[in-house]
């Protein structure tokens, strides 16, 4: 659990991003019928509160959508019998349409932007240095707005999804990770040099998830794959104990693992401001 005496230098959160970070806006999108709820706890894709909501700061402004891509014009996004969502590109787009940007406190806003994962379920053959331009672009979107502070989340292993495990390519999954993660790691580092006065951080997801597959006992997790499937939009509980596992369903992490991706991404928001920051080790081929 994170010490509540570090305090983040920052009190609003604007987010843009997948199911990982969704708090209901596909629920809304859908007529409170995906995710369902319950089990689905209250329109997150997950069986409780997500990691967005766990880092201790209370105005959250959330464009995420589960099913989201970086951008529709890479990738068009959906969810939910092809229900299309906005990209984070569109989101972001929507944010600067309908914030009145002069009350913006710059610098008490955190952008964070954890997106990715749906460009490739949607399109393996995708090149990770188009779907990481693609994610560059909305951040210098922000940019051009005022932005001074983000958070971005690196890709989590795609060949640790249940959902993926069928593909049975489980090397190939792990390159186009690895690949996707050395290429935004050196794009923020860019930015960084561009914008020496704006604040990157760079959360290793990826390596947090590593950990917990190669240790899950450490973190009290008895199961790496899923607790529930989701054949044709129902749900099947095929266990009793979902926060010993570290996926709800084929795709999406359970609320404990939020819980750990929120204290460890609360560490890296306390730290010192300025230059890039990443969390953990940095991920090795």
């Amino acid at each position: 659990m994170y010490i509540q005496s570090k305090e983040i230098p920052h009190d609003t959160i604007v987010c843009f991003g997948d199911s990982n970070s969704d708090t209901g806006n596909v629920y809304k999108l859908t007529g409170s019928k995906w995710p369902i709820d319950p089990p689905y706890y209250k329109g997150r894709f997950s069986n409780g509160k997500v990691w967005i909501e766990k880092l201790g700061i209370s105005n959250l402004m959330n464009y995420a959508y589960g099913g989201a891509t970086t951008d529709n014009n890479l990738v068009q996004g959906f969810r939910a019998s092809q229900v299309i969502v906005p990209g984070v590109r569109q989101q972001i787009a929507i944010y600067k349409n309908t914030i009145d940007l002069r009350k913006i406190n710059f610098h008490r806003t955190i952008y964070i932007i954890w997106v990715g994962e749906n460009d490739y379920q949607l399109n393996l053959a995708l090149s990770p240095s188009a779907v990481v331009k693609s994610l560059i672009n909305g951040i210098n979107d922000l940019i051009e707005i005022g932005a001074k502070h983000f958070l971005i989340v690196n890709q989590s292993p795609l060949q640790a999804y249940p959902a993926n495990q069928a593909l049975n390519i489980p090397d190939y999954l792990k390159k186009l990770t690895l690949k996707h993660n050395h290429n935004l790691s050196n794009s923020i580092r860019l930015l960084q040099l561009i914008f020496p006065k704006i604040s990157f951080k760079l959360f290793d997801v990826y390596s947090l998830i590593t950990n917990i597959l190669i240790n899950p006992s450490t973190y009290g997790i008895n199961s790496t794959t899923n607790c529930w499937s989701t054949p044709n939009y129902t749900v099947v509980h095929v266990c009793s104990t979902p926060d010993t596992c570290l996926f709800i369903d084929e795709y999406h992490f359970t609320t404990r693992i939020h819980q750990l991706i929120a204290d460890n991404a609360r560490e890296l928001l306390v730290q010192s401001k300025g230059t890039i920051k990443f969390h953990h080790s940095i991920f090795s081929v």
